[in-house]
């Protein structure tokens, strides 16, 4: 008895096993398939133009021969200023800013000796005027920056507010304790500046305004 209930338990083990096997061996046939079709990469049909561009791009990057286009950022220092454009002729706001700021050089200048001879800080004062707006003049003929052209708007507006104070409270520390009386070289000279000024602006605004890649 002891001998068959050991076949029987050993066959039962066995039949056990087997059924588990087997069980597990048909659930990986009927299973697997589908475990690699999840897996397996589709062929992508495509549709339309798009996708063909898509397949050539991922061709491409698989295949290691991508290229990307080059992207030229022009630098500020290369791009071509209002002065170098149209064949090198001035713009006509450009050159109405060099001639204002010429002719109030000019009357600076020519004001120069009289001032100096009342205080040596005005006679300073008028020839360093008169030498910033030539040389501005010049300066933007030849590059015209958005730098030199804030520097005229700044330089300017600068000579203005102060013949402005001249006129309306005069000058603190004894220099002028009384406002001088306005003349008719003064407002030629103001009327010059403002002319930079205005035009300075203008250039500056176009400039903004112009698209990106255009000279």
């Amino acid at each position: 008895m002891t001998a068959m209930s050991t076949g029987a338990g050993m066959l039962a083990h066995t039949v056990h096993y087997a059924l588990v096997v087997g069980g597990l061996l048909t659930l990986a046939v009927v299973l697997l398939p589908h475990a690699l079709g999840r897996f397996r990469a589709e062929p992508v049909v495509p549709r339309d133009h798009h996708d063909l561009r898509v397949l050539a791009l991922r061709h491409a990057v698989a295949s290691g021969t991508l290229t990307l286009p080059r992207t030229t950022v022009p630098s500020p220092r290369s791009r071509r200023s209002p002065a170098h454009e149209h064949g090198g002729v001035l713009p006509g706001a450009l050159r109405l800013a060099c001639l204002a700021s010429g002719a109030a050089a000019a009357i600076h200048a020519a004001a120069g000796p009289h001032h100096l001879a009342e205080h040596p800080l005005f006679g300073l004062f008028f020839t360093l005027a008169a030498l910033g707006q030539l040389t501005w003049a010049a300066l933007v003929t030849t590059w015209c920056t958005p730098r030199l052209l804030v520097a005229g708007i700044v330089g300017n507006s600068a000579i203005l507010a102060l013949w402005l104070t001249t006129r309306v409270w005069g000058l603190p520390g004894g220099l002028m304790p009384t406002p001088e009386a306005v003349g008719p070289w003064d407002l030629a000279c103001a009327g010059w500046e403002l002319l930079v000024v205005g035009t300075c602006v203008h250039l500056l605004g176009a400039g903004r305004r112009r698209p990106e890649g255009t000279s």
